[in-house]
């Protein structure tokens, strides 16, 4: 056989299985795994995702929640996975751009264990304050803080409020000091107790105590104004080059088979665009945010973590 026909053949034998496997695909259930425990925005955007796509493929997407060490445990889990599409991550933010310069030791490499499928929402966060506070606006607050350093606490039960709350404070040229919180609901309660006078807070969570002004939101996170609140100014309508808003994607095992990363991609195309995902995501302050193919999502993952590597240094934070 001529060498051009033996190398031919051999590529065709490689892709034939592929592709048989992905017109094939999926013949049982797909587990989605969830970093977060039940409840919060992750797990909202699973589930309802998860229902669409096991309506498109015929199959059920079973949500199974693994939190825990800041993603890690459930990263991990996908990291180790047969490349199959049969287990599949909702990954954030810290899980893919954060958590490796984060962690000195990490048991998953983010650039390397996963291949990328599509960028999927955004959920901004908020910087909030208790009613007593005198400052309304973030330049306000800046202000005061630059009169009589040392005014304001900030509170922080995340590694991403924690880089949010130090590049803020680089940015506007101010130290305001960070109370680390072991989750969001003691420190949402401190926050409206007066106990310390901010937070940076899930905006699902801040929101609705917003209308019913139980707290101020001074600004947001993300790159785009609230549908549901869009009186709420962002901290890049002063800093344009701050963006730390959290952001959910999904991502299957390395190595998973071109052919079945499409038909993911595919699927989770449809069901972000279906206007009763949409509405139920807008209820919930999650913004539909589909890249428009696996490669924009991969460069948007190598830009991101550029951007959050420099910040992370920068303020130095470090979990281990």
């Amino acid at each position: 056989m001529l060498p051009f026909l033996r190398q031919a053949c051999a590529a065709a034998a490689l892709f034939i299985p592929a592709l048989a496997c992905a017109q094939s695909y999926p013949t049982r259930n797909i587990t989605m795994i969830v970093p977060f425990a039940p409840g919060g925005p992750a797990d909202v955007l699973g589930r309802l995702v998860g229902q669409k796509m096991s309506s498109e493929l015929g199959q059920s997407v079973v949500i199974e929640n693994r939190p825990g060490a800041n993603t890690i445990i459930g990263a991990q889990a996908v990291a180790r996975a047969k490349p199959d599409g049969y287990t599949i991550l909702l990954a954030i933010d810290g899980t893919l751009v954060m958590n490796p310069y984060l962690y000195s030791t990490l048991s998953y490499d983010p650039f390397k264990d996963f291949a990328p499928v599509a960028l999927i929402a955004r959920i901004p966060s908020a910087i909030v304050a208790n009613l007593n506070v005198k400052a309304n606006t973030l330049q306000d607050l800046i202000a005061e803080e630059k009169a009589k350093p040392g005014t304001f606490f900030v509170g922080v039960s995340t590694p991403t409020s924690q880089v949010a709350a130090g590049q803020l404070n680089q940015l506007a040229g101010i130290n305001i000091t960070m109370v680390p919180y072991a989750g969001g609901t003691t420190q949402i309660s401190d926050l409206m107790q007066g106990t310390i006078p901010l937070g940076h807070e899930s905006v699902n969570v801040a929101l609705p105590l917003y209308q019913a002004k139980k707290i101020k939101i001074l600004a947001l996170t993300g790159k785009n104004k609230s549908s549901l609140a869009p009186e709420i100014p962002l901290v890049a309508d002063i800093f344009p080059e701050f963006d730390l808003g959290i952001w959910q994607s999904v991502v299957a095992p390395k190595d998973t088979p071109r052919p079945i990363i499409d038909r993911l991609f595919d699927t989770l195309k449809k069901a972000m665009a279906a206007p009763d995902i949409q509405d139920k995501l807008a209820a919930s302050s999650i913004e539909p945010a589909m890249s428009a193919s696996p490669e924009e999502f991969a460069a948007f993952i190598k830009s991101q973590a550029e951007v959050r590597e420099k910040v992370i240094k920068a303020v130095g934070i470090k979990l281990n």
